[in-house]
């Protein structure tokens, strides 16, 4: 995958858990940008375009499932990971309805969290280069009635030749 696909916004309110992160996803190769706060995950969010993101359920000025709604009205192809101490069977099902990929709990195991975001990342390049195959044969559809809708040639001196023979 090109590096410009790999670019991931961390909103989460605790230091210490965008600072691992931050360095765990550097160190794998990732773009990082980190957000302590709703606010600033949305600017960052506009400005950065990032392809996924680690979203943090509970953030000091907003509700993570309000603002998983809010990055996939925005955003709607992004990937969001839900990455959170809070867990419970309610956040997650809700998570994974409202346009999640997938719902993680604190502490998790790097690897784990590792494999779900490369997941996550091949799952948008896939939906990216399905949707450009779609444009693509939208347009050879109207190349192709474009064509057909015009008068045939007439038919060539050769065969007005044969005809004439007979």
């Amino acid at each position: 995958m090109k590096t410009e696909n790999r670019n991931v916004l961390i909103i989460d309110d605790e230091r210490p858990v965008l600072m691992t992160l931050e360095a765990l996803l550097k160190r794998h190769g990732y773009q990082v940008d980190t957000a302590p706060t709703a606010t600033q995950g949305l600017r960052l969010l506009k400005s950065r375009s990032p392809t996924l993101v680690l979203l943090d359920l509970r953030l000091p000025d907003a509700d993570g499932l309000e603002m998983l709604d809010r990055i996939k009205s925005e955003s709607p192809g992004i990937q969001v990971i839900i990455l959170t101490a809070h867990d419970s069977l309610h956040n997650a099902i809700e998570s994974i309805k409202r346009g999640a990929y997938h719902f993680i709990s604190k502490p998790y195991a790097p690897e784990e969290l590792l494999s779900l975001i490369e997941k996550a990342l091949e799952k948008q390049f896939l939906l990216r280069q399905t949707e450009e195959l779609r444009e693509k044969a939208e347009q050879l559809e109207k190349r192709l009635e474009i064509a057909e809708s015009r008068p045939a040639p007439m038919s060539s001196s050769w065969e007005k030749a044969a005809w004439v023979r007979k």
